[in-house]
């Protein structure tokens, strides 16, 4: 099968570390800030800008979104690489087709 251009062979285990990486660095940032926040409330400094509860909800909800939509294409990419030899002409048009399945949510990238 002839390889499109910009088109390249990535293992899945390599997509799986890069989005498990991703994902452990943007909750490390943001139990990070949450204790900055902390430790500058607690010695009475005013320098940091404290964020209030429904900020730092609204951060963890963004961070759980983000996750989970890794993780969703992971998923996705799992079953693709399931596929047999004959279907991997799939592509990026069923990957859209089974993100949409799962979620409802139509992609537009």
């Amino acid at each position: 099968m002839a390889v499109e251009l910009g088109q390249q062979t990535v293992e899945l285990g390599a997509m799986v570390r890069l989005a498990a990486e991703e994902s452990y660095l943007a909750l490390r940032e943001l139990v990070e800030r949450s204790r900055a926040e902390a430790e500058a409330e607690a010695q009475g400094k005013e320098v940091v800008r404290l964020r209030s509860d429904t900020e730092k909800k609204i951060d963890l909800l963004k961070f759980v979104d983000r996750t989970r939509q890794r993780m969703l294409w992971l998923h996705v990419l799992a079953k693709w690489c399931q596929q047999d030899e004959g279907n991997m002409t799939l592509g990026y048009s069923w990957i859209k087709k089974e993100v949409f399945a799962l979620t409802g949510v139509s992609m537009t990238y």
